[in-house]
């Protein structure tokens, strides 16, 4: 079994669920009851792992043959990544998916949790969480998954994050960044994550929480005496709220210290995040490159 698994990318539970819960394959049996896994099994094991790294439910692939499966694969293909952290962390997304899935909280949390220590805080971001989001996202507007799903999902992940940011505590002397989300954006996950990846650059964030209002934040810049602020837009996309919030931190920094704001919502809004001086960042891998890391 580790041979197939060491091939396929699987892991051992998710490979089981997959046999039990869809019977994607019916492996033999030797003997004393080891299964036994032919080539065809393997090719079917790995196409059916990539496909459901594309956003593919895997209760939909078991249904269809190796022919249609490649189809699916193919037509994204282009896009695949290449890296190994990319690689990696679609079978974990995978993983994430399943117990989402079957309301496997605990199950959830322990792949989230080795996920990030396996991979850092910055690959974690952007190979798994960001990917996971985005699919739990697209499920839950298709109808694949259910309020609760999506509800148990978000706490799971809330929870996981905020555990990995009282862990890496910095020293109260390191430079400040205080990250949110301005008023009525209450997915905080990317604010939470961007405190984290400064926290292992040497930052001490100030994480305030969701849905706050840009005098607010103006006020814990202020006192905290920060060197950065972090903000993550994600729904609604079109908020005048929002920009107003920008608008008022962007007067309240005058300019001496940097904004960075990212998520989907942010990307639309490049043209005023331009005038008011405030630094757009596409990924996480982004604010990395702006925040000198700190030692000590």
């Amino acid at each position: 079994m580790r041979v197939v698994l060491r091939r396929t990318g699987l892991s051992p539970d998710l490979l089981r669920a997959w046999e039990r819960r869809y019977g994607v394959v019916s492996p033999g049996r030797t003997a004393g009851g080891q299964r036994l896994y032919s080539e065809a099994d393997v090719e079917r094991l790995t196409l059916l792992r990539r496909a459901t790294y594309y956003g593919h439910a895997i209760s939909q692939l078991a249904e269809l043959d190796n022919e249609a499966i490649e189809r699916l694969v193919a037509e994204a293909s282009p896009d695949l990544p290449t890296a190994h952290d990319a690689e990696e962390g679609s079978a974990i997304v995978a993983q994430c998916l399943e117990s989402i899935e079957w309301m496997d909280g605990a199950g959830l949390d322990t792949t989230l949790r080795r996920a990030a220590l396996g991979l850092g805080p910055v690959q974690f971001a952007e190979a798994v969480v960001s990917p996971l989001v985005k699919s739990i996202g697209d499920r839950w507007h298709a109808g694949e998954l259910r309020i609760v799903q999506e509800h148990l999902a978000t706490g799971v992940l809330r929870q996981v994050v905020d555990s990995l940011l009282n862990f890496g505590r910095t020293s109260s002397r390191a430079p400040v960044i205080v990250t949110a989300t301005p008023t009525g954006q209450h997915h905080e996950v990317g604010a939470m994550l961007a405190a984290l990846i400064a926290a292992s650059r040497g930052w001490r964030p100030v994480y305030l929480g969701p849905d706050l209002a840009g005098e607010e934040i103006a006020v814990a810049v202020e006192r905290s005496q920060a060197s950065a602020v972090g903000l993550s837009l994600v729904y609604p996309v079109n908020d005048e709220a929002v920009d107003a919030d920008l608008r008022t931190l962007a007067n309240a920094a005058g300019g001496r210290i940097p904004i960075f704001v990212g998520g989907p919502a942010a990307a639309e809004r490049r043209a005023l995040l331009d005038r008011l001086g405030l630094t757009f960042l596409p990924n996480f891998s982004a604010l990395v490159d702006r925040l000198t890391p700190v030692s000590g």
